[in-house]
């Protein structure tokens, strides 16, 4: 009687086997929905790529105007991006932007002085949104603000609980503010 050698037949099967995992990952994985990151409306490499200069904008803009962001009446913050090195944790751990949101119905004023005439610019214009860092099913865009007793106001709605971030950009003429803040709903 002959010996059959089945070593060919288990390495060509293992060989078929591996490849058809790999095909099933990709098949998987193009399949999956893709979460696009709008922070500050571009990608994470346009904000990567142009980091610095929206730094230095920034600090323009502070050279002209006075600008102060108020939530619900009663949280204030400033244009300011450093909440973008901090992690949601040391967020809730320290508490400056804590608990700004609230389930349901919030209002963002955003008051704007030029520093030299002492008046509203003119040809202002606030892109904002409040979003969730894991996902973008829940983007609120906030555009169309309303002026109201000498600042901008606009109403929106946050649906849940969560651990969200506001970002926007306010435009003055060629004068761009870039500001960004972690906080959270309850």
């Amino acid at each position: 009687m002959k010996k059959q050698n089945w070593s060919a037949i288990y390495i060509l099967s293992l060989f078929v086997l591996g490849f058809g995992l790999v095909l099933w990952t990709i098949f998987k994985a193009v399949n999956l929905p893709v979460q696009l990151d709008k922070t500050f409306f571009d990608t994470k490499k346009g904000i990567d790529d142009k980091f610095n200069d929206m730094a230095e904008s920034n600090k323009v803009f502070l050279n002209k105007y006075d600008i102060k962001f108020v939530y619900n009446n009663t949280n204030e913050s400033t244009l300011d991006m450093s909440d973008l090195f901090l992690s949601q944790t040391v967020i809730q751990q320290r508490g400056e932007s804590k608990n700004f949101l609230n389930i349901g119905e919030n209002i963002l004023e955003v008051y704007i002085l030029d520093k030299n005439t002492n008046t509203i610019p003119e040809n202002v214009d606030i892109h904002a949104m409040v979003t969730i860092a894991s996902n973008n099913t829940n983007d609120i865009d906030l555009t169309s603000f309303e002026v109201v007793d000498n600042k901008f106001t606009k109403t929106f709605t946050v649906p849940r609980e969560a651990n969200w971030n506001v970002n926007g950009i306010v435009t003055v003429g060629d004068d761009k503010g870039y500001f960004f803040i972690k906080t959270n709903a309850k």
